[in-house]
């Protein structure tokens, strides 16, 4: 889970911090480790660092040359490289958008900065979108709909709300019932919407359902991996949305 963010000046000024639990004792000493070890990395190997993993604690590193800024996000090792590195790039962006014209001329007067976090956990949430605009560039993915606490979070294309909501009510009740005569759960439903189309209804989390609409053929094992990629990722973002929650409150 997320513990600490911090965004950062290429020339080491500590632009924001953000701390979700006590991993960073002295946020602008790890800045200024942080800008170093950057600089470091460059020179020796032509990359930056953009991964590091402890055993109780990993820090992924995202950078955006341009803007000339950085976001060091600290976070649980059991989130893994990909999903942080999704995460810490959404941030920074969300970030760099906001501040736009403040970061071309930052001073050592950075309280400006400060409100950034009261949108941190809405750019998380916006990342679903994000997720499923990605599902949805795979060569066959027609339609890619997030659902959860009974409304529609996320569509890629315009779709009927009230008939969505309701088949998709219907079908997993019908699915549960089914299941539950042999003391069994529904992960997933697959509908033959017609000859040349599939519906997939994925079971994301407790009150979350992916619907995926996609065309039959050849590609079809490409699309099982990518919905089961975009799957991971959803839970893990509504996992992050849960704990911020909780220690936000």
């Amino acid at each position: 889970m997320l513990r600490n963010v911090l965004i950062m000046a290429s020339s080491g000024i500590m632009l924001f911090s953000k701390e979700y639990t006590n991993t960073i004792s002295q946020p602008r000493l790890i800045g200024s480790l942080m800008t170093a070890m950057l600089e470091f990395s460059a020179k020796v190997t032509g990359l930056p660092v953009s991964y590091i993993k402890f055993a109780k604690v990993a820090v992924t590193v995202v950078s955006n040359e341009a803007a000339k800024v950085f976001c060091a996000m600290f976070h649980d090792p059991s989130d893994g490289a990909s999903f942080s590195s999704f995460i810490a790039n959404e941030i920074l962006e969300a970030f760099i958008v906001e501040f736009a014209a403040e970061l071309g001329n930052v001073g050592h007067n950075v309280r400006q900065f400060d409100r950034f976090h009261l949108r941190i956990v809405g750019i998380i949430r916006h990342s679903i979108q994000r997720l499923l605009k990605q599902l949805q560039q795979q060569r066959g993915i027609l339609k890619a709909i997030f659902v959860a606490d009974g409304s529609i979070i996320h569509a890629t294309a315009e779709v009927d709300q009230i008939g969505v909501l309701a088949n998709l009510q219907v079908l997993v009740n019908a699915s549960l019932d089914m299941m539950a005569a042999v003391n069994n759960t529904v992960n997933s439903v697959t509908i033959q919407s017609s000859r040349s189309t599939c519906t997939e209804v994925i079971h994301v989390v407790d009150d979350g359902t992916l619907i995926v609409v996609h065309r039959k053929g050849v590609s079809a094992t490409k699309h099982t991996l990518a919905i089961q990629e975009c799957v991971q990722m959803l839970r893990k973002v509504c996992g992050l949305l849960r704990h911020l929650h909780r220690t936000t409150r």
